[in-house]
């Protein structure tokens, strides 16, 4: 990996991590990360490392880590699981299916435009397969601005391109909270989706498939 690209990302995180330990509540969490991540996503020419040193193959381990979403890449995870950055790449027009989160987030344009749009629960979530959500407030950021978002409810949201160029999201979240799935919704059916992990969801069907077998002998 780029020694240089490498060795400011661990100055930053490391420096955030030192931080973060001595800040207590969501709120103020987010408030520190909130300028934090504006900074860091203006600095182009850091940007253009961590993708230099990805394509070149320098970074292949970086490529090789789980995530949720097939543009996801993840650069820092906190090893006390204080917080992750990640950085996500949409193609003229590419957005996120509507989702839910479950940590608190910051996130920010690190290049070209980046679409927010917020959704609003109405129902009252007793049915774990049906959710009535409705467009709340829709934003468009230029790079280095800032949107924050909370876990479950209170952050369901679509995030994504709405230009013709080329799309890169940074984005801060914090320690994962007790579910193991993020829930992704249609607003159109009402329709609600569990979206695992890769590695929980084999687990998930190797525990199902082995519970078929006992109960068929």
């Amino acid at each position: 990996m780029d020694s240089s690209y490498q060795e400011k990302l661990q100055i930053i995180c490391r420096t955030w991590a030192a931080a973060v330990e001595g800040i207590k509540g969501t709120e103020s969490r987010l408030a520190f990360f909130y300028k934090e991540l504006s900074a860091l996503a203006l600095n182009r020419e850091f940007f253009k490392s961590v993708l230099t040193s990805w394509l070149t193959g320098s970074a292949h381990s970086v490529l090789r880590q789980e995530t949720m979403f097939d543009n996801e890449l993840v650069l820092y995870r906190d090893p006390g699981r204080l917080f992750s950055l990640r950085l996500y790449i949409f193609g003229p027009g590419e957005h996120t299916i509507v989702h839910d989160h479950i940590s608190w987030g910051v996130i920010s344009s690190a290049f070209g435009p980046l679409e927010v749009i917020r959704y609003r629960r109405e129902d009252d979530g007793s049915n774990p397969d049906y959710a009535r959500v409705t467009s709340a407030e829709r934003i468009v950021l230029k790079p280095g601005e800032i949107e924050t978002t909370l876990p479950f409810d209170r952050g369901i949201h679509r995030t994504g391109n709405p230009g013709e160029g080329i799309t890169l999201m940074a984005s801060v979240y914090g320690t994962p909270l007790r579910r193991l799935y993020i829930q992704c919704f249609n607003p159109e059916n009402g329709s609600v989706e569990r979206l695992f992990m890769p590695r929980v969801k084999k687990k998930l069907l190797i525990e199902q498939a082995l519970a078929a077998i006992t109960r068929n002998r």
